[in-house]
């Protein structure tokens, strides 16, 4: 390992992949983005990715042909918890001199704490509750993937917006604005609509979540959806506390997470905060741990 030079934090989901290159010193030097990464996707096509975004990272530092071997990597994956999936992707390592690989949720935690104690619940296009308590225990709630589980997330929402507008279609459900605005997305017509659900993967399905979003204040379907997401996201919460109340969680994602706020219970949003750093930087947290 004294060969190592650079220390690589990987972030790799559903929709992209972001990665950040230090030094040993553990100091981001800059990130780079490629394609999606998620396992599920299949594992050549996540390294695909990987690497793409990592020499990328090296060329805008001015190192055109990156030596794997002087760089350790920390990775943040969906569908780690696979075990065959994290075994293939771990035995078609193209030559990094270490790796660790870890869930994008354990990664996002350690991104929340700084590297510190607790417990996160990560939503976007899916969704996860993870914690990492001072005794050393791990705890996951939720995180069993699309289309069973994923609560409160992008595709969660959207599940329930293409159940609406089966409803509509067949007349169970009046025709609101919102639901013209679904309509326009998924077709307007019973073929088109069982088309749309035909390429309907968990991304797909997300992309109807805007939608919800957008009509959550005017429309009493779009309100109840984003309510119960809400919801969702305080169990998640509770689940991850039973054993310590005190637990300090970290609502963390993009731009989703930020909207579903008003629509969670209040007192349990009071009781949480915001992630200090990001999944990226958790992933190179992971891998920095080894060098210190």
């Amino acid at each position: 390992m004294s060969n190592i030079q650079y220390l690589i934090g990987v972030d790799g989901g559903g929709t992209g992949t972001r990665i950040c290159i230090a030094g040993l010193d553990g100091v981001e030097k800059l990130r780079a983005e490629a394609g999606p990464s998620a396992l599920g996707q299949g594992v050549d096509k996540a390294w695909t990715n990987i690497t793409q975004a990592i020499r990328d990272g090296f060329k805008a530092l001015g190192i055109d042909e990156p030596d794997f071997s002087q760089c350790a990597v920390g990775f943040g994956l969906s569908g780690v918890t696979v075990k065959a999936w994290a075994d293939e992707f771990t035995a078609k390592n193209p030559g990094f001199a270490k790796i660790i690989v870890e869930t994008d949720g354990y990664s996002t935690l350690l991104g929340a704490h700084d590297g510190l104690h607790g417990g996160i619940i990560a939503i976007g296009t899916g969704s996860i509750g993870e914690a990492w308590l001072s005794d050393g225990t791990r705890l996951e709630v939720g995180g069993w993937g699309f289309p069973t589980s994923d609560e409160g997330s992008g595709a969660y929402l959207g599940l329930k917006a293409i159940n609406h507008v089966q409803r509509i279609m067949d007349g169970r459900r009046p025709v609101t604005a919102f639901g013209e605005k679904l309509l326009s997305i998924t077709g307007d017509t019973r073929e088109k609509v069982f088309e749309w659900m035909g390429k309907m993967k968990q991304s797909e399905c997300a992309t109807l979540s805007p939608a919800v979003v957008q009509f959550g204040e005017s429309d009493e379907y779009a309100k109840a959806f984003l309510l119960d997401a809400g919801q969702e996201i305080e169990n998640i919460g509770l689940a991850l506390r039973a054993s310590t109340p005190d637990l300090p969680i970290a609502i963390c994602g993009g731009g989703l997470s930020e909207a579903l706020r008003p629509y969670m219970p209040a007192a349990f949003l009071a009781s949480t905060s915001r992630a200090q750093k990001d999944s990226c930087a958790g992933a190179l947290i992971l891998i920095a741990r080894e060098f210190k």
